[in-house]
């Protein structure tokens, strides 16, 4: 139920976001698929970049067991601020890539 109510709030508000932006700030309808294409190359770059980020946290870790004999948690990279930050490397990226075409 819980995964239902999240799916509803987020249609919702996507409708929204759609009404206000063909109706209220004159953007175009046909435009949305382009919109919809770059979203998921933005994804696709945090997707990378989440996976890049959590192999080298884990070769860095596991590299600090190896030399300092000390145990260090692999949880640590179980934390959604990883995620985030990912989210955030790879808009940066995206940016950067549009600015300079």
């Amino acid at each position: 139920m819980t995964a239902l109510t999240l799916i509803v709030i987020v249609a919702l508000t996507s409708l929204g976001a759609y009404v206000i932006a063909t109706r209220g700030m004159g953007l175009r309808r046909p435009e949305l698929r382009g919109a919809l294409l770059e979203t998921l190359d933005y994804l696709g770059l945090a997707v990378i970049f989440l996976v890049g980020n959590f192999a080298l946290g884990l070769v860095v870790i596991l590299g600090l067991r190896a030399l300092t004999h000390r145990f260090v948690t692999v949880y640590v990279l179980n934390d959604a601020t990883l995620a985030v930050l990912s989210l955030l490397q790879a808009l940066v990226l995206h940016c950067w890539r549009t600015r300079s075409r």
